[in-house]
């Protein structure tokens, strides 16, 4: 999701249990709104804002059984409004019209929609069999209350006759779109893409929506170095080269020794920038390579369902998935050395966390008791 640059990420079935919600302090995501199942891990919707996206939240609205989550707030001097649903299995349409109706006493100005509606709007063009469980009365009241909130499929509107798919049934071997983006008629004009990922992690695929919204600028970040470089011998070799190289060049007499090592960080760090964009673009060309093949053995597998084909999906999911833990390896070791190295000493680190807990414990209004009759005694 950082790598795509998404500013709102909606996810569904979280499986977190109401009392142990992880603490997610995500460096880009920073701001979490959750709706949890509250007797076990199951269900669960969750929406998540980027750091660098300007909206306040002034109020949510929170499924008690971690079906949806609604938050509205504002951009600059324009409201919005974002909900994200996790349809159940059973009943989707009758459900699906009674949080429409909720949704429609809640919204305030611009809302985007999105979810898994664990059904086919359209059957003929959103599933690889054509057919539906749901009939076509029922899919038609969806459509008409999706219709009455000014709401419209914006991937569909884009690709009127296409036939992609977001979820892969291992049981049914059929393909159905079930994960939709619902934007207002007014925004299509803003919208330059809609797409929909691979089963690359999940069985079910990301849907992406671009809309041409001018937010604020990106502010600037400090370089830091990439410890796992020095894990290899290789790059350990090459960095003792190029030092040997400087101070060959540059050990002359005219020169203060003092200015000649100022002058070597800021060489060693443009080898060490150098190093780090060139394992960065390896690594990303891996994973765009394993993206693409994966992309098109699924087109593959959309059209005959082979076995042979899903094997080789597996497996090149499974080399994936390792390339996305090593990164997920180093970010653990990050946080775990970053823990250690602050420790309890009076930092900067520390007055953040303590400027958490402080808003979590801050009372901001004592509730009126109710008048009760008694009699007080010392």
């Amino acid at each position: 999701m950082r790598k795509q640059q998404v500013s709102v990420l909606m996810l569904q079935e979280t499986h977190f249990r109401k009392d142990h919600v992880p603490q997610l302090n995500h460096l880009i995501y920073n701001r979490w709104y959750h709706s949890t199942w509250p007797s076990s891990a199951s269900k669960g919707v969750s929406i998540a804002l980027h750091r660098n996206f300007p909206m306040t939240v002034s109020s949510s609205l929170v499924d008690p059984e971690g079906r949806y989550i609604f938050i509205k707030g504002n951009i600059g001097s324009c409201t919005y409004t974002f909900g994200n649903l996790y349809a159940p299995n059973l009943a989707q349409t009758k459900w699906i019209c009674k949080v429409i109706g909720l949704l429609k006493d809640f919204s305030e100005g611009t809302l985007i929609l999105g979810g898994d509606l664990n059904l086919s709007l359209y059957p003929s063009l959103d599933s690889s069999t054509g057919l539906s469980s749901t009939s076509h009365l029922a899919l038609r009241r969806v459509n008409v209350a999706l219709s009455s909130l000014g709401l419209t499929d914006v991937w569909r509107v884009l690709h009127p006759t296409d036939r992609d798919y977001s979820h892969y049934s291992v049981a049914h071997k059929s393909y159905q779109r079930l994960d939709y983006l619902f934007i207002p008629t007014h925004l299509l004009t803003s919208c330059s893409n809609a797409s929909i990922g691979s089963l690359l992690l999940s069985d079910h695929a990301p849907v992406f929506v671009e809309v041409g919204l001018r937010f604020l600028p990106r502010p600037m970040s400090n370089w830091r170095l990439n410890e796992t470089m020095l894990d290899s011998p290789a790059h350990v070799l090459k960095t003792a080269e190029r030092l040997e190289e400087y101070f060959k060049l540059n050990n002359t007499p005219d020169l203060p020794q003092g200015i000649i090592w100022e002058a070597h960080k800021s060489v060693i760090r443009g080898h060490f920038i150098s190093l780090g964009s060139f394992l960065k673009r390896q690594r990303e060309a891996q994973v765009t390579s394993l993206a693409t093949q994966i992309q098109s053995l699924e087109a593959l597998h959309k059209r005959d369902c082979s076995d042979a084909i899903l094997e080789k999906l597996n497996h090149l999911r499974s080399s994936l998935k390792n390339i996305l833990n090593s990164k997920t390896a180093k970010l653990f070791l990050s946080s775990r050395f970053k823990y250690y190295a602050h420790g309890d000493k009076a930092s900067k680190f520390l007055l953040a966390q303590i400027k958490k807990r402080r808003a979590k414990s801050y009372i901001h209004a004592i509730p009126r008791l109710p008048h009760c009759l008694g009699t007080l005694r010392r």
